[in-house]
């Protein structure tokens, strides 16, 4: 296991992964400036929604990773970063993603991993893609995203099984754009997930979702005092994890993005 690196899974398309997990890193490297932090895509997809300049991608390591030439520090020169936040993209060219096998996402994380304080893995839905097994099971801790909907928690009771078998440890289950009126509260999606209700946690739902896909921001620059809470919430079991200080929130946060 890498115990720096923290992999988010999402239970269905369209619950807001790729959100939640920049939405934590960014959150971490604004508050934390003198911690080093790297987005990595690790699914079949760019992932990079929320990201006004392009950053590299994973396909241009691919021949370095086959050949087991990864270099940390090299990396880190390539990578594309703005003060201690870096990204890495994921697969530009989404019909090459059956190239891509678990082994190279453990050896990718394992070498660049030690270049950082963490490492923020978005890993998609698809449990069938090769660079999120891979994460996923090396990954020292996992979050899970899903959402209040009958199809999403039906699609988590279909693959709960392949779950528990590809050794995937689950830290906690987010329940990303959260309505606290949805019938669908926190102690009816534990019992469906057979979880205990302290491992949920909620992300509210901030709206503004089209209009950070045209800004290339993510939801934290909307000025939603609930959502940014639970995200800082999320932020701080990460840092707990690493041993970190965690974020200090006030009633009134100020969301200042250097990003």
């Amino acid at each position: 296991m890498i115990h720096n690196l923290f992999a988010f899974f999402g239970a269905d398309h369209k619950v807001g992964t790729t959100m939640v997990a920049q939405s934590v890193a960014e959150a971490i490297s604004t508050h934390h400036p003198n911690l080093k932090i790297l987005l990595a895509a690790m699914n079949g997809r760019e992932s990079n929604e929320y990201i006004r300049e392009a950053p590299a991608g994973i396909d241009g390591l691919k021949i370095h990773i086959d050949n087991k030439m990864i270099n940390g520090e090299d990396f880190l020169k390539t990578c594309t970063h703005k003060g201690n936040f870096y990204v890495m993209a994921g697969i530009s060219n989404e019909t090459e993603e059956r190239y891509y096998h678990p082994e190279m996402a453990k050896y990718l994380m394992g070498e660049v991993a030690p270049e950082f304080d963490m490492v923020i893995a978005d890993c998609g839905n698809e449990l069938d893609n090769g660079l999120a097994v891979g994460t996923l099971s090396i990954a020292g801790e996992s979050f899970f995203v899903a959402a209040q909907q009958e199809t999403v928690i039906r699609r988590y009771e279909k693959n709960r099984k392949l779950i528990e078998d590809l050794g995937i440890g689950i830290t906690a289950f987010l329940i990303n754009k959260f309505y606290e009126q949805d019938p669908y509260g926190l102690t009816y999606i534990a019992n469906r997930l057979e979880q205990e209700k302290d491992k949920l946690l909620k992300i509210e739902s901030a709206g503004y979702s089209r209009q950070a896909e045209i800004d290339y921001k993510t939801l934290l620059d909307y000025k939603n005092e609930g959502y940014l809470q639970d995200i800082l919430t999320v932020a701080n079991v990460i840092l707990r994890k690493n041993g970190f200080t965690e974020i200090q929130r006030q009633r009134k946060s100020r969301w200042k993005s250097f990003i």
